[in-house]
């Protein structure tokens, strides 16, 4: 049995392509799926999937810095909205590239596609990679699944006023409330957009359009949040970028 990892930043979309290859391929197994770059790293190295269906434009690592992590055996299939990287994808040596939204007879093309190259198919050699594809523009977070008690919320990245590490979690704190994520601050902090939200403290992460000023406390700086009580120390460390505010 062929074993796949899937690589989509968007919950539903995965999904959705998820549902497609069970009902289209059921001999395909879904080895694992992954949200972000740095995520399907970790994933290739413990799966060794047969297959990787990969997103362009993610999170952490693009999809071009992922591919270079696929193992020899595997074969690639991009799956992206920008039809304009397709011509390089192929030039590179891709089995295939689904352009989103994709139907289920285009997606079955791609399935007879890797059915016949079978298991004798290389991967693309990471300095073909390099080369032979532009690296797209950086793809930020955009949605954080978050555990709040017993349930699982969706939260939208541009609702969010402040990360703070907090043990093996990162708390995640809205207007609306708090939750709580498994990853760690040093991660999160590669998925970010720096110009919507910069780190203060090694153990903090703001939303700068939440900020509504910056106060200083003797040789300290201080992050008053609108509409909050709570203030936010910035660490002597990330000082400088307000200093020079």
């Amino acid at each position: 049995m062929m074993r796949a990892l899937i690589v989509e930043d968007e919950p539903l979309l995965r999904a959705e392509l998820a549902d497609q290859l069970a009902a289209l391929w059921p001999e395909l197994e879904i080895a694992g799926m992954a949200e972000n770059g740095i995520e399907a790293v970790a994933l290739l190295e413990s799966l060794r999937p047969d297959i990787v269906f990969l997103d362009i434009q993610i999170p952490g690592l693009t999809g071009i810095e992922v591919a270079r992590h696929v193992p020899p055996s595997a074969q690639i299939v991009f799956v992206t909205a920008y039809a304009e990287h397709a011509l390089h994808a192929f030039e590179a040596g891709a089995c295939d590239y689904l352009v989103k939204p994709f139907d289920a007879a285009r997606l079955l093309h791609t399935i007879k596609r890797l059915k016949s190259r079978g298991d004798g198919v290389q991967a693309i050699a990471p300095e073909v990679w390099r080369h032979a594809m532009p690296a797209p523009a950086p793809v930020f977070l955009k949605w954080i699944k978050a555990s709040s008690g017993a349930s699982v919320r969706l939260l939208p990245v541009g609702e969010v006023l402040y990360f703070q590490a907090e043990d093996k979690y990162t708390r995640v704190v809205t207007a609306n409330g708090e939750a709580l994520i498994r990853a760690p601050l040093k991660n999160l902090a590669v998925q970010l957009d720096p110009a919507q939200f910069t780190q203060i403290h090694r153990a903090a992460i703001v939303n700068l359009q939440a900020v509504d000023r910056i106060e200083r406390q003797g040789a300290a700086l201080e992050i008053h949040l609108r509409g909050r009580r709570e203030t936010l120390a910035v660490s002597e460390a990330y000082a400088r970028q307000f200093r020079q505010m």
